[in-house]
Parts: C-alpha cells; structure tokens; sequence
C-alpha cells in the first residue's frame, strides 16, 4: 500500500477494522499485557534468536552490495526513500550544530537508518553515525559494513566517547529493552543535545503496557516483549530542560488500542 493510499485507508476505516484486517493478513500480533519483562520473556522466543541475526545480516550485504536501495526490519526496498519527519529531524539537530551532524544510533542494528537515508545527508559539512547494538552485530558490523561515517560500537559509554554525538536517535528501540526509562535517564545525564525518537508505540490512554510482540512469519518466525508507553509519563522527566520541536506518526499499524509516533526533543542551553 502506497502512502497517498495508506493516509486515505486510515482516514475511513475505522481503527478496530483495521486492527480486525490486520490479524486476518497475518500481521504481527500484540498480546498481554505482563507484570514484569521476565514474564513477557518467558513468554516469547526473545530478540536473540538466530534466525533474526541470519536476516539482518543478510539484508544489510544486500543493501550494501547494490541489491537493494535500503531495507528496514530485514525487508528489502528497491527504490530509495526516505522516513522525512525523521530527516527533518536529524537536519534541524545538523543545522543547530553548524552543519554537522554527529549521531549515536542505539540499537540501529547493522546501519539500516544510515544507509537508508545517506543521500540525503551528503550534503552536510560532517557526518558521524555510531550504532550501539549486540555484540554479534557489532562483530558484524565492523567486519562488514563500517566503512566512512559508519561505526559499531558495544556500548552506549563507547559510542559516547569514540564519536562526540549531539544527536541520540532511539529508532524502534525503547519498546525493547527491559528498562527503556533508565536508558532515557542516562540520556538526560550525557551531553546529548538532541533526541529523536522515532517508531515507537504509544498507549492511547492509562500507564505503559508490556505485551508479546509475534513478528509475521514471511518476515522472521520470532517474538519478544514490547513496551508501549504513556507518552505524558515517558516526556514527564524531560521538563524542565529539554522542549518538544516536533511529533509525528508513522505508518506502523498494530493491533490493540495504541498508535505509534515519532518525537524530536532539543535540550535547552
């Protein structure tokens, strides 16, 4: 479905309908809503299985080696294209740091963000992309794949270090970690100036909520724990000191009573 298409879909149908539609496709599936990451884990296959690794590998050679112009989620993309809220975002943080732009990508797993929206950033006077992830796609990446802006690093303590960023991007990360609102804690305490967090699910009303994400089987037969969080409760600790520059959906769908968005904080001097 394009997306002229997409926005006309949404705008008609109605969202119980489309959630209804969406299991008879075969789309992932969202379930529970579990007291603890340790239940949500039983519960599921977990984000390290093998055969998640096998794929993101692959479709990251694929993209580098020219057959494909860039995928996400380990689909493969023949024609480029760009997440513009999200390059909107990373060029404002580039145009406040003077034309350069220098990102820690948390979880980014082998570059897929980079490599998706590199073009679109050659213009600027510098660019930096460090990617924290698992140590197997960091032993990957560096075998593989790093090469001009791109780096891997194991930690989010050596990113910090190797790369100087002013820009934290959390793209479809927090929702899959045990403990998302540490990992934001530590973000307020760096020297980030600038957050982007992008295709992350969001609670239409009440507190966060832990489900089990099962992932179609065309794409990978796996499932893990996602958070889905109150969007007041999780920007609370950003005020004072940081403001909101932007908001946007995105075009993932799910199937229980939640949305997914994008945001861009700046941290105020």
């Amino acid at each position: 479905m394009n997306s002229d298409w997409r926005v006309k879909f949404k705008a008609l149908v109605p969202a119980a309908v489309r959630r209804r539609l969406r299991r008879w496709r075969g789309g992932g599936t969202f379930t529970g809503d579990h007291a603890t990451w340790a239940r949500a884990r039983a519960a599921s296959g977990g984000y390290d299985a093998p055969a998640i690794f096998e794929r993101t590998l692959a479709a990251a050679r694929a993209v580098r080696d020219g057959r494909a112009a860039w995928e996400r989620d380990t689909v493969l993309f023949a024609d480029p294209a760009c997440n513009r809220p999200l390059l909107a975002a990373l060029r404002q943080a580039a145009a406040a740091e003077g034309g350069r732009l220098h990102v820690l990508d948390f979880g980014g797993a082998l570059g897929s963000t980079w490599f998706q929206h590199r073009a679109w950033l050659a213009d600027l006077a510098e660019v930096r992309w460090g990617v924290v992830e698992q140590p197997a796609l960091v032993a990957a990446g560096k075998r593989e794949l790093a090469a001009g802006p791109l780096r891997f690093h194991a930690t989010l303590a050596e990113g910090d270090a190797a790369e100087s960023p002013a820009v934290m991007l959390l793209s479809s990360v927090l929702p899959y970690l045990e403990a998302p609102h540490a990992l934001l804690a530590e973000v307020r305490a760096r020297g980030f100036r600038h957050l982007i967090i992008d295709r992350t699910g969001f609670v239409r009303r009440g507190r966060d909520r832990l489900t089990v994400q099962r992932v179609p089987p065309a794409i990978y037969p796996a499932s893990y724990p996602c958070w889905f969080f109150d969007r007041a409760a999780l920007l609370r600790p950003f005020t004072p000191g940081w403001r909101l520059a932007a908001e946007w959906a995105t075009d993932d769908e799910v199937d229980i009573d939640a949305r997914y968005g994008g945001l861009y904080l700046e941290r105020i001097p």
